[in-house]
């Protein structure tokens, strides 16, 4: 009997799933994160379940590590060495302001100009030598490097995307002249055109990679220790898994861990209701991820910029991040306008009502008093916590009533309304901003507190269905149950499409599916468990922003004309509009391949809390409201609610504002109708 554990660690909780195959038994925990200690965390969920861990099968994990490094800049000493002339590609990047208007910026690059290094080699645009790689220069950086007591280096030659001999070459000297130094090279993460690009796609890597190696070698040498036999599984950013051996030398794929796995599993929930547009709605204790979810697959994107000035080449699930959850902090500025995040209060001290030392008010602080939480609620599944209601009205009281002249209820509904209004907004630029219209979707509401705000976010929007999954507060942990092994490969054309041939492409995407192939089967996949999709990085001549053109799993046979035909058809999908004409250039060639694992049952989370229904008043914008309140477990298939109405489970609670029904659905989801 299979048994498979999916974990994700966030900012203020960690979900543990357990699922059991041969039952299809679901289990769940819910825990406090353990801020620069996430292992502790995640043991503490696993112990809860009583089951060996010798007795796991898999364990697949999401993880924030690599994205925190980054934003935090708490990564490894980092050195950039490059060719000679370029030392100050980073500084230079690309001359974008964080505000339109704005005359200054905060731009910090990862690795600062002290820390750039040369070396004398040159490769054109063809990739032909025009001056060899100087082992004297090779060396004399390695002695500047052995100086500055770097610990990860990153190497980026210019046009090693096309020709990485020098590259290669420069990368295994340096390993060898600096033993204990990671050594990251970019025709090994991002092989593709885009000088600034490429480098700060290295130097990403080459930041986060020693944290992540260390982290994830200690989740394994603890589990090991316990009992556990095989590799953990990690969660990448294009919603597919990567061994941990792999995961922490390619840590840059694994930026968007834990948020792409939440999307995963929004789109396998809308698809069972019947519902394959969807828009993922993500609020956790941190952040509110959304995501556009057309035709059942989430949309995916080559690059995406994880920081003020720090784009990262490779492809991830096109996730919009904003500073906006349960544990954003609200404030008055001083110019006396309500401000709610991007601060958080994370897990440690967390709101004020967790009673663990915080003392300013957050939106979790606002729904304990409008009574969308109870007081006597107990979040998670971890033992001795209890929320302090008066700890939250004093924290409100002081910070937001007092200074803005407003009696309790209304200083919490407009902390709710700016929360709202700012996730609302997320939503409009990832529908309305890229020619979607969100009405025509519907709301996948999720996250610890997505459930008890997704309802009042369609009605900002204009949707008029929502879908509560059955474990929303762990779907993050649930997409980890259910991805597949995903890996990407890609190698940069460069030319126009006309002097392409149907061999040539045939044999860089022949080359891509073998090298899947082989990984896979040494990750222990069989023929029939690989799947095999091809795509064709293309634009028009000139145009700063390509598209993705799916090739299926054909590599033959494709001729110029072909390619351009398939080009014009997928522009005209995207943009609508008429169908330009002009040179269509192929800018490079990518396989997935994808190994897929046992399927796992959409099935509710068993619980030991069978509270019976009661009634509780609730405060909302058209004002006082007495809800009944039920258990989730106890709610059964086809049943009919009416709002106003308020559902808790262990994970998270759900809230159904005035105006409001939901069905529930055969696998345990809500779908929600929402008043238009």
């Amino acid at each position: 009997m299979e048994i498979v554990a999916g974990i994700d660690v966030g900012g203020t909780f960690t979900d543990v799933l357990l699922y059991h195959a041969g039952t299809g038994e679901l289990r769940l925990a819910k825990v406090f994160s353990t801020p620069g200690r996430h292992a502790d965390g995640l043991l503490t969920g696993l112990r809860q379940f009583d089951v060996p861990l010798a007795e796991l099968d898999a364990v697949v994990h999401g993880t924030t590590v690599a994205t925190n490094a980054v934003l935090e800049r708490k990564g490894s000493r980092t050195a950039l060495v490059t060719t000679r002339g370029f030392r100050d590609v980073l500084e230079l990047r690309r001359r974008d302001r964080p505000t339109t208007y704005g005359l200054t910026g905060t731009y910090r690059p990862l690795v600062p100009r002290s820390l750039s290094f040369e070396v004398d080699e040159r490769v054109d645009a063809q990739g032909r030598v025009i001056e060899p790689l100087s082992r004297e220069s090779v060396e004399a950086a390695a002695t500047s490097l052995r100086g500055s007591g770097v610990e990860s280096v990153a190497v980026c030659l210019i046009n090693s995307y096309v020709n990485a001999d020098h590259e290669r070459s420069l990368a295994e000297e340096l390993r060898r002249l600096l033993p204990g130094v990671e050594v990251t090279a970019s025709y090994e993460v991002c092989p593709e055109l885009g000088e600034f690009e490429r480098a700060t796609t290295t130097v990403a890597n080459a930041f986060v990679r020693a944290p992540m190696s260390r982290y994830l070698g200690a989740v394994q040498q603890r589990l090991e220790d316990q009992g556990f036999a095989r590799d953990v599984q990690v969660m990448q950013s294009n919603g597919g898994l990567i061994p941990a051996r792999r995961a922490g030398e390619l840590a840059v794929r694994t930026l968007l861990s834990g948020p792409a796995a939440g999307t995963v599993a929004a789109a396998a929930f809308g698809e069972a209701a019947g519902l394959p547009d969807v828009i993922s709605c993500d609020m956790g204790g941190t952040s509110f991820d959304v995501a556009l979810i057309p035709g059942g697959c989430p949309a995916v994107t080559a690059e995406s910029a994880i920081d003020y000035g720090v784009p990262i080449k490779v492809p991830m699930i096109d996730i919009t991040t904003i500073g906006a959850g349960g544990g954003s902090i609200a404030s008055v500025d001083r110019a006396g306008i309500l401000q709610v995040g991007p601060e958080s209060a994370g897990s440690d001290p967390g709101p004020a009502c967790y009673g663990r030392g915080g003392t300013r008010p957050t939106v979790t602080d606002a729904n304990i008093v409008l009574g969308r939480i109870a007081a006597d609620q107990r979040l998670g599944t971890q033992g001795g916590f209890a929320l302090d209601r008066d700890a939250a009205v004093e924290a409100i009281r002081s910070h937001v009533a007092e200074p803005l002249g407003l009696d309790m209820t209304a200083a919490a509904l407009a902390i709710i309304r700016f929360a709202n209004e700012k996730m609302a907004n997320a939503i409009r630029m990832v529908s309305v901003d890229k020619g979607h219209d969100p009405r025509e979707f519907a709301l996948v509401g999720f996250g610890g507190a997505g459930p008890m705000h997704v309802a009042e976010l369609a009605s900002a929007v204009g949707a008029t269905t929502v879908l509560v999954p059955p474990h929303p507060g762990a779907l993050s942990a649930y997409g980890c149950l259910i991805a597949d092994v995903k890996y990407d490969y890609v190698t940069a054309v460069g030319s126009d499409v006309a002097e392409c041939t149907a061999g040539g492409v045939e044999c860089v995407l022949a080359d891509q599916a073998e090298l899947g192939r082989k990984t896979l089967e040494a990750d222990g996949f069989t023929e029939q468990d690989v799947a095999v999709e091809h795509i064709a990085e293309m634009s028009f001549s000139k145009q700063l922003y390509s598209i993705r053109v799916p090739l299926g799993d054909e590599r033959e046979a494709w001729t110029p004309d072909r390619l351009a035909e398939e080009f014009h058809r997928q522009y005209l999908a995207i943009y609508h509009g008429r169908n330009p004409s002009g040179t269509i250039r192929l800018i490079s060639l990518r396989t997935v391949v994808t190994g897929k694992r046992q399927a796992v049952k959409q099935v509710m989370a068993t619980s030991t809390e069978h509270a019976p229904a009661h009634e509780r008043t609730v405060f909302f914008g058209d004002g006082t409201h007495t809800v009944p309140v039920l258990r989730r477990e106890s709610l059964l298939p086809g049943q009919h609610l009416q709002g106003p109405l308020v559902v808790e489970q262990s994970d998270t609670t759900i809230v159904l504002p005035p105006a409001t029904s939901a069905t529930v659905h055969e696998n345990g989801s809500l779908i929600v109708k929402v008043a238009s």
